[in-house]
C-alpha cells in the first residue's frame, strides 16, 4: 500500500530536451552513429539530421515530394529515405568541417529555402507507395554489420500488386525476391514489413502485417546470393487483429515479433524453429558467386536518375485523384475503418487504379521457387494483450529486448514489457498524436573500445558525447512537429 501511494504522488516524467524544426508532422524518428544522431521526417518531404549532444540540426533538406514514410542508415554516411511520391532514395551526407558553427535552416523557418546543398543523390528508385507501407532494410551477409563495413543490402517494399512484397539488393539496384500473396486467407495489402536475421537459423526472414489483421512470416533462401528472382517460403500465418496491423518490430534474436494496430491489441508471435541456412555465414563462396554475374535490373522498373523524373512527371496525375483520399486516411484511421470494412471496399473497386494499374500493367519477372510448398494453417498469437488504447501507429523494441514502446493516436507514449507485455511507463507530453517512436540502442564502454569511430564531420568523440551514447533515450515524433527525447531506465 506503501508503494501504491509513493507511486501516486511521483510527479509526471518530463522530456529531456525538445527538438523543434519541423512545419508538419513528423512521419519517423531514427536514432543513427550509435545514438548520437537522430534522423527525423515530415508530411512535407523534408529530413532533419540533429546532432542529439547539442541538440542542433546538422543538415535539413527536402528529399522528397511527398511525405517521408521512413528513413535508415546504411554503413558510415548513407541515408535511405522513402517518400510518398514513388521513389525510394539513398542519399550521401556531405562531410563538414570540423567545429562547424552554421545554423541550418529548418522547415519551421518562414524564411527557409532550399539554397542549402543537399546531401549527394547515389540512387533514386521507383516503388509503389498508395498503401503507406514503409521499407525495411537488412545487410545481405552477417559479416557486415558486425564488423561495421558497408556492404550490400537487402531492401523490402510493396510490390506492384499491393498484396505482394518486393525485396531488391542495393547498390546494384537488383529484384532479388518476389514474396507472394498470402493463399491461406484474405490479407488486404500491405501496411508494413520488417526485414531481420533469424539468429538460431542465420535465415532472413521477412515479416508482414496486412490490411486485414493479418501477419505473416516468410523465409528467404540463404542470403539471396541467386542470380535469378526467388520466391520466399511462408513459415507462418495469424490472423490477432481484427484492424489493419499499423507497425511490427522483432526482438533482437529474431525469436518473436510484435504487431500493433489500429485496434487496441498487442499482438506478440514466437518465429517457429527453422532449418539452418546453407549460406547463412555469408561465405566468400557465396559473395564471389553472387558477383559473377552482371547486375540485373528488371525492365519494368526503370532506375537510372534521368529516367526517374520522367516516371515521377508521368505518375504525377495518378499519384494526385488519391492524394487526398489517403492522406485523410493517414490522419485518422479509425474513422475509416469504423466505415468501411475491407470486404467492403474489394467490392466498391475491384480494379486497380493510379499508380497500381500502370504498375500492375507491367509484365512480371519470372520467379523462381526454390522450396518446395508446405501447406500452413492460421495460428493463434503466442500472447495477446487489450491494452485498451485503440491506434498504437508506431512500435519498437529495444536492442536488448527488454521493453517495447509504442506511439499512440491519445499523444502518449507506453512502454512495455516485451516479457510479460505489462504497461511498465506512460510519458505524456504532446497534445496530439504521436506517430513515430524510436529506442537509442543500448550501448556500452566496450562497444566504445572496440570500434573505429569517425564522425561524419570531422570531429572526434568528446567525453559528453559518449555520455549522450550512453544514455538509454527514447524519441517521439507527432502530429504537432515536435520531437521528444526521453531517458528512461
Amino acid at each position: 500500500m506503501a508503494v501504491e501511494q509513493q507511486s501516486a504522488t511521483r510527479p509526471p516524467a518530463l522530456p529531456t530536451c525538445i527538438l523543434r524544426g519541423h512545419a508538419s508532422q513528423i512521419h519517423c524518428v531514427q536514432f543513427m552513429r550509435q545514438n548520437s544522431c537522430l534522423l527525423t521526417g515530415d508530411a512535407d518531404g523534408y529530413v532533419v539530421y540533429w546532432d542529439i549532444t547539442i541538440s542542433r540540426a546538422l543538415e535539413a533538406w527536402k528529399a522528397h515530394q511527398g511525405p517521408i514514410l521512413g528513413a535508415a542508415q546504411w554503413g558510415h554516411g548513407r541515408i535511405i529515405t522513402h517518400g510518398r511520391d514513388n521513389t525510394l532514395r539513398i542519399w550521401q551526407l556531405h562531410p563538414g568541417p570540423a567545429g562547424v558553427t552554421e545554423r541550418v535552416p529548418l522547415p519551421s523557418d518562414l524564411q527557409h529555402q532550399d539554397s542549402r546543398q543537399k546531401p549527394w543523390l547515389l540512387h533514386a528508385f521507383p516503388v509503389n507507395t498508395l498503401n503507406f507501407c514503409a521499407f525495411s532494410v537488412c545487410y545481405q551477409y552477417p559479416s557486415a554489420h558486425i564488423a561495421g563495413q558497408d556492404d550490400s543490402i537487402l531492401v523490402a517494399v510493396p510490390g506492384r500488386d499491393d498484396t505482394t512484397i518486393e525485396v531488391y539488393q542495393f547498390p546494384d539496384e537488383r529484384l532479388k525476391v518476389l514474396i507472394p500473396r498470402v493463399q491461406v486467407t484474405a490479407t488486404g495489402m500491405a501496411m508494413a514489413v520488417k526485414l531481420i536475421r533469424h539468429s538460431a537459423s542465420q535465415n532472413i526472414l521477412l515479416l508482414a502485417g496486412y490490411e486485414g489483421g493479418v501477419t505473416a512470416v516468410f523465409r528467404l533462401a540463404g542470403n539471396c546470393t541467386s542470380p535469378g528472382i526467388e520466391s520466399a517460403e511462408l513459415v507462418y500465418v495469424s490472423q490477432p487483429h481484427s484492424q489493419p496491423i499499423l507497425s511490427l518490430d522483432a526482438s533482437p534474436d529474431g525469436s518473436f515479433y510484435f504487431t500493433s494496430s489500429a485496434d487496441a491489441i498487442i499482438a506478440m508471435h514466437r518465429i517457429p524453429m527453422l532449418p539452418e541456412s546453407s549460406k547463412g555465414q555469408g561465405s566468400s563462396d557465396s559473395r564471389e558467386d553472387a558477383g559473377s554475374h552482371p547486375p540485373f535490373i528488371p525492365d519494368t522498373l526503370p532506375s537510372l536518375l534521368s529516367e526517374q523524373e520522367g516516371l515521377n512527371s508521368s505518375l504525377s496525375t495518378a499519384s494526385q485523384e488519391t492524394e487526398t483520399q489517403h492522406n485523410t486516411y493517414k490522419e485518422d484511421f479509425s474513422a475509416h475503418f469504423a466505415k468501411h470494412s475491407m470486404n467492403e471496399a474489394r467490392k466498391e473497386s475491384s480494379k486497380p487504379s493510379g499508380l497500381s494499374a500502370m504498375l500492375s500493367s507491367y509484365q512480371q519477372p519470372r520467379v523462381k521457387s526454390i522450396m518446395p510448398c508446405q501447406p500452413i494453417a492460421v495460428q493463434p498469437p503466442y500472447k495477446i494483450v487489450n491494452t485498451k488504447h485503440a491506434g498504437q501507429q508506431s512500435l519498437r523494441v529495444r536492442s536488448d529486448g527488454r521493453l517495447l514502446v509504442t506511439g499512440g493516436w491519445d499523444a502518449r507514449i507506453r512502454i512495455y514489457s516485451s516479457r510479460t507485455l505489462k504497461e511498465v511507463a506512460v510519458l505524456k507530453w504532446h497534445k496530439q498524436g504521436v506517430y513515430a517512436v524510436a529506442f537509442a540502442e543500448i550501448l556500452t564502454a566496450e562497444d566504445f573500445r572496440n570500434q573505429d569511430y569517425v564522425r561524419v564531420f570531422g570531429e572526434q568523440p568528446e567525453p559528453r558525447e559518449t555520455q549522450v551514447k550512453l544514455k538509454h533515450w527514447v524519441a517521439a515524433g507527432a502530429k504537432d512537429g515536435k520531437i521528444s527525447m526521453w531517458e528512461v531506465y
